[in-house]
């Protein structure tokens, strides 16, 4: 009885997971092409290509880290019809559009 309770829980929770929108299909892991500097940032409207050939534009911006980044590694969400990326060395999720 103790078990076929377990089991029921794991396959709803199982139900539910599937079920948020984000599954291993929606997520790509890829390096960035990009340098992005200290003192300019990620701005609104730059253009982030990835070693695996996408190319996004960002809609929103970041300013939050303290060094330079050269060629950073990224993690692509994509969520509806827009995508996230995260990049490495910053705090915030960028939110961007597919180019290509």
């Amino acid at each position: 009885m103790k078990t076929k309770s377990i089991y029921s829980g794991i396959i709803m929770l199982g139900l539910f997971l599937s079920s948020t929108g984000y599954t291993d299909d929606n997520i790509k892991y890829s390096q960035c092409l990009n340098i992005f500097k200290e003192k300019d940032g990620i701005q609104t409207g730059t253009i982030i290509k990835m070693a695996n050939g996408e190319v996004f534009e960002t809609l929103s911006s970041s300013f939050n880290y303290d060094r330079n980044l050269v060629s950073p590694l990224c993690s692509i969400i994509k969520y509806k019809r827009y995508y996230y990326i995260l990049i490495s060395g910053v705090d915030k999720k960028i939110l961007a559009k597919k180019l290509s």
